[in-house]
């Protein structure tokens, strides 16, 4: 079965920009790091929808001493804010060029094209609860309190800590303002809190089992059994994540590895409607770091054919490639 198109929860389409990608060519083909996104690429896909991000990186040295700088990261709070603006300001310019929908703009007879709900992934860009509030005027419909390490907000997957007294306050606005929370890369601690005290539907756009990863250095990036349940509980959506380390311990990903994730959490959960797409596809790693057989979003169709193999009907199939996440948002109020 091939369902007849999708909806990705997690695009770093903006950041691919920021970093110099052409969003209308073809995906540059480099040998050791060859691309898999563009938005040419992505109208030749069946991905239909997507929640797009705005991300901002701490300029400095990564773990592995790999130096990072370009127009996408930051040194202070200011240029922070200042990244995540003109990355809010480019979906506006694809919007107004006709490239791409965003979901907040769009009229209820738009042209058919890509349409995109807004993310802040990480929340660095945000000084003060009046940002909150003009970036939600700009279109961002989601929010991620942090991205890897601590924060202001709360502590990151790699970091631990919980949500912090302005992260509480964040999050009241943020409920205020009628926008979703995303939990992923969020401490397990700051995890269990934003279900505690965030009233508005709570997603993972992005994320993994953690049972089916052992011995990964940073455990805390993937879902615990007991996460997956209370995101189910909660009405929530999981997004299976695409980037091979997030699939398997060690080694190079098949695709089926991703259906083994996505099983794990349909027979945990008892529930179809818990799991969906959110490929991360091309954020910061290369096409080369996707499941073999998957090399571009328009390979996606090879996903629904591995569920049909493992005996997912396709109604099921449906669920995951589009229909679970279209009433997540549908019941969040952010689509029409």
């Amino acid at each position: 079965m091939r369902s007849p198109h999708f909806f990705d929860a997690h695009l770093d389409l903006a950041y691919l920009a920021e970093m110099g990608r052409d969003m209308l060519a073809d995906p540059p083909d480099d040998a050791e790091h060859p691309a898999a996104l563009t938005l040419k690429s992505l109208t030749q896909s069946h991905i239909q929808r997507a929640v797009a991000t705005v991300f901002v990186q701490p300029r400095g040295p990564d773990d592995s001493g790999f130096m990072v700088d370009g127009p996408w990261c930051y040194s202070s709070p200011d240029e922070a804010y200042q990244s995540s603006l003109r990355q809010i300001n480019r979906y506006h310019q694809w919007h107004s060029a006709g490239l791409v929908n965003l979901a907040a703009l769009a009229e209820r007879h738009c042209p058919p094209r890509l349409e995109l709900l807004l993310l802040l992934e990480g929340a660095a860009g945000i000084r003060t609860l009046d940002d909150l509030t003009e970036f939600h005027s700009r279109g961002i419909a989601i929010l991620g309190l942090t991205w890897v390490n601590a924060t202001r907000w709360a502590g990151g997957d790699q970091s631990g800590g919980d949500v912090t007294a302005d992260g509480r306050r964040l999050l009241e606005h943020a409920d205020n303002l009628a926008m979703v929370h995303d939990v992923s890369h969020l401490s397990e601690q700051a995890f269990w809190s934003v279900l505690a005290h965030a009233r508005r539907p709570k997603i993972a756009s992005h994320s993994n089992c953690r049972r089916l990863l052992p011995g990964k250095k940073h455990p805390e990036r993937h879902l615990s059994d007991q996460q997956i349940l209370a995101l189910a509980n909660a009405d929530g959506v999981i997004g299976i994540n695409l980037f091979s380390k997030f699939l398997v311990s060690t080694g190079s990903a098949v695709i089926t590895d991703a259906v083994k994730h996505i099983e794990h959490m349909v027979q945990l959960t008892g529930r179809t409607d818990i799991v969906g797409l959110g490929s991360d596809m091309d954020g910061g790693f290369s096409a080369l770091d996707l499941p073999a057989g998957i090399r571009r979003p328009a390979d996606l169709v090879k996903l629904c054919d591995a569920l049909a193999a493992a005996n997912f009907t396709d109604g099921q199939i449906e669920q995951f490639a589009w229909r679970n996440w279209n009433q997540c948002f549908t019941r969040a109020g952010l689509l029409k």
